[in-house]
This record gives C-alpha cells, sequence and structure tokens, in this order.
C-alpha cells in the first residue's frame, strides 16, 4: 500500500480497461473524488468520465499519479511499457481498493476450486462475523464494497489480479493446488507459481497460509517462510485430515462431522478443509463452523446436480476449463464405469498424458465436442474404442447419448459434464455454456413418460 497516494483528491489516475474490475475502480476513484480517465480500446456511454484510447501516449496526460490496470490486460501492453519508463506506479483494482479497506481480509487462489472455496468460507464464518462478504474474481469487485462497513471480505484472487498485486496485508491467505493453466501468460509453471504466492505475506509471522500438503511438500516448504502454515490433506500430522471413510475433517481445535455436507467428491472435500482452516484462523468458533457445513447451498456450473432423466443422473460441472479441475472432480467418482463423460471445447496448453491415464483406470464412455476432438481424439481412441463418440457441438452430441442410451448399447448411471477446456470455440463463456446443459437435461426429462 505504500506504492501510492491513499489520498487521490483531484489527482489524475489512468484505469486501463474497462471490464468489470476497471468499471469498478472507476467508481471507486469518483467516490475519493479523483480525476479519472478510463484508457480503452472503445468509449463506454454514461460514464461521465475523461476518455481517451488505447494509442494514448502518456506523456501528453501528464501528471499521471497512478495507473490501474484490469487483469485482462497483458503485462506487455504499451499503456504498461511507457508508464514503465515514465515511473508511473502501475497497481490492480484489487490492491486500489486495499489501500481503503479496514476489515480483516482472507484471499483465495489456486488453479481450481476458488469460487467454491471462497463462498464456502464466506458461508463458514458468517456466524461469527455477519456481514462478511465475498468478491473480487466472484461476485463483487473488491471496489464496490472497500468503502462499506464490512467486517470480513474473503476475496477470489486470480494469478493475472496478484501478477498486478503488490502486498495485499491479508489476515489470511489460501492456496489450494497449482497445475498448468494461464501458461499462455504466465510462459512456465515457476512464473504461475510466483503469481500465486503473492497472496502471501510470507515475512509476517502474525499472517496465516492455507494450503494442500501436497503443494506444501513440493514447493512452499523450500522457501522458509516465517508466517504460520497450516496444511490440509489426508495424511496424519495435517493441521486438517480428512477421512472420508469417518465422514470427518480433524483438526486441532474440532473434530468436524462431514456427512451433512451437501457437494460430492473428493476435491470439495479438499475445499471444505481448506475453508474450516481459514475460518478458523480468522477467529470463527468451531461449533458456528460445524452448524453452517450442512446448509452451503454450492455455486452453479461447479459439480452441481442437474437433475435426472432416464434413471440417469446428471452433473453440470461447466466451470471445469482444464484437466487439472475435471480430474480433481472426478478422481474420487465412485461408478466411473456408470459414467458417460462430456469432454471438449478449446483444450488449454497442458500434456495429455493424465487424461489418457485417467480414462485407461475405467471410465464408462466419452463424448468429445467442439475443437478437442483435433487433439485429443487421436490420444484416447485407442483407450477408449467405441464407447467414444464425436460430435460437433453438445447438442448434436445430447442426441447421440440419448440414441445409445435408448438403445441399450450404453449402461450409463450419471452423466457428467466437465469439459476440462475453455468454452470459447462455441460459447461466451462457461456459465452460457453450463446453462445449454441444463436444458438440454430439462430437455431430456421432459421427454421421458
Amino acid at each position: 500500500m505504500k506504492n501510492f497516494p491513499t489520498s487521490l483528491l483531484g489527482q489524475r489516475v489512468l484505469v486501463l480497461g474497462g471490464g468489470v474490475s476497471g468499471m469498478a475502480a472507476l467508481r471507486l476513484l469518483k467516490e475519493r473524488q479523483a480525476n479519472a480517465v478510463l484508457c480503452n480500446s472503445e468509449a463506454l456511454p454514461d460514464l461521465n468520465v475523461t476518455f481517451v484510447g488505447e494509442d494514448v501516449i502518456l506523456a501528453d496526460l501528464l501528471p499521471i499519479a497512478l495507473i490501474v490496470k484490469s487483469p485482462g490486460i497483458s503485462p506487455s501492453h504499451s499503456v504498461i511499457s511507457q508508464a514503465n519508463s515514465l515511473a508511473i506506479p502501475v497497481v490492480s483494482e484489487v490492491e486500489l481498493a486495499r489501500a481503503f479497506y479496514s476489515g480483516k481480509l482472507i484471499g483465495v487462489t489456486g488453479t481450481d476450486g476458488k469460487s467454491t472455496t471462497t463462498s464456502l468460507t464466506t458461508h463458514l464464518v458468517s456466524a461469527d462475523f455477519p456481514g462478511a462478504t465475498a468478491g473480487g474474481n466472484i461476485g463483487l469487485a473488491f471496489s464496490d464494497f472497500c468503502l462499506k462497513p464490512v467486517p470480513l471480505s474473503v476475496l477470489e484472487l486470480s494469478s493475472y489480479q496478484l501478477e498486478d498485486s503488490g502486498p495485499l496485508e491479508l489476515n489470511v491467505s489460501v492456496i489450494l493446488n497449482l497445475a498448468s493453466d494461464h501458461l499462455e501468460r504466465h510462459k512456465n509453471l515457476d512464473n504461475y507459481f510466483a503469481a500465486k504466492t503473492r497472496i502471501v505475506d510470507s515475512s509476517n509471522p502474525r499472517h496465516t497460509l492455507v494450503t494442500s500438503s501436497k503443494l506444501f511438500k513440493e514447493r512452499i516448504q523450500k522457501l522458509g517462510w516465517s508466517c504460520k502454515i497450516l496444511v490440509f490433506g489426508r495424511e496424519s500430522g495435517n493441521d486438517a485430515i480428512i477421512s472420508e471413510e469417518e465422514n470427518t475433517i480433524k483438526t486441532p481445535n474440532a473434530i468436524y462431522d462431514t456427512k451433512g455436507f451437501p457437494l460430492p467428491g473428493g476435491h470439495n472435500l479438499d475445499n471444505l478443509a481448506a475453508s474450516i482452516l481459514a475460518a478458523e484462523a480468522i477467529g470463527a468458533k468451531p461449533e458456528h463452523i460445524q452448524s453452517l457445513i450442512g446448509t452451503f447451498k454450492g455455486l452453479p456450473h461447479r459439480f452441481q446436480h442437474a437433475g435426472k432423466a432416464a434413471g440417469i443422473s446428471f452433473i453440470n460441472d461447466s466451470k471445469s476449463t482444464n484437466l487439472h479441475s475435471m480430474l480433481a472432480g472426478l478422481s474420487t467418482w465412485k461408478d466411473k464405469k456408470g459414467t458417460f463423460l462430456i469432454l471438449g471445447g478449446r483444450p488449454k496448453v497442458e500434456p495429455v498424458e493424465p487424461l489418457k491415464e485417467f480414462l485407461a483406470s475405467g471410465i464408462g464412455w466419452v463424448l468429445l465436442i467442439g475443437e478437442a476432438r483435433e487433439t485429443w481424439a487421436p490420444a484416447i481412441s485407442p483407450i477408449l474404442g467405441s464407447h467414444l463418440i464425436l460430435a460437433d457441438n453438445l447438442e448434436e452430441g445430447f442426441s447421440q447419448i440419448k440414441t445409445a442410451v435408448r438403445s441399450g448399447r450404453a449402461r450409463v448411471s450419471s452423466v457428467v459434464f466437465s469439459p476440462a477446456c475453455a468454452s470459447f470455440d462455441l460459447y461466451k463463456n462457461f456459465e452460457e455454456r453450463g446453462e445449454h446443459f441444463l436444458r438440454l437435461v430439462s430437455d431430456w426429462a421432459r421427454e421421458e413418460p
């Protein structure tokens, strides 16, 4: 927070990018009576702020106190290059908002499970911190509520947001996991990890980091940080020990009963263990945490029960945009042989070997759609043989699944839509993709007698 002035009255601040976080930053800057300037590819109506195009020459606008960079803007953007040469501070929208926020803060990051863990943690602390608010990369941008009397904020923080942020001075940080993702931006896994770990106030002994036993053993333990580190996993000796056989999560403070936890899958127990540790660390009482475990509703498109048709259960996991996410969700799935898995879309840059190993372990059927057919079908067809179905899109694929089920060729108990790919070849985003899946499930259910 030392990189820029917290009193921006009358000072010129350039907001680079007019997306959700950029617009929130503009609203905050106007509230603080800064001279806000939007730099965007196109003018946006009804903003009542100065507009410049992305080809702007910053020297013509001096003095500029600060640039607030939207996470979708590349670090190599010409405006950023100019800012560096002119020694103009560049911050994220999250860092801007942090300068004005006075409540407690929990930050959540990781390749997968961020949104669920952010919402779940907010839910588990709600009895002890009434008015606790989730935001950041989910729901509200931090700038939209940082000036309000919110006692505790739980922020989902992406690697893009974190790489643009200085020290955020969180009370508790959570790093769930790490896998190849966004390498088109970060170039390699080490850079990606470095961006993620900016969430940690590593030299502060009053700061608490919550992380997985795998990530702790592989990377974090070697760093020698002086903050407190709490580890979750299934091995004895962890700070939160997950037992699927006993339906418990055990911490030094309590043994939590997880039988009533409504989200399926071992990956969601990981999310729950991380949320429990974060809630305990911030001061929530174990008895309150326990009372709230069974009432969490989950988030749309994240291993969401989508209904039944023809005796088949449907799971909507459209948020699965990479292989790591899909594998995390299905690695502990009980009835793989009775499952029809729907994959596809635009694949990320990641190795296909883990997918091949998973499918070889005994999945029932696979429908492969979209651009992934070109890259994945040659690799997985020898494993699946006639149990692999190819389709241009989801609607065509559903028709083929119906035919296979009604003819008796495919005997399945579950259809799981966990694409493991980006949606951009066929949809605007994973939400639109998930809604389409839900409509197709509803249509099938109406066809049944």
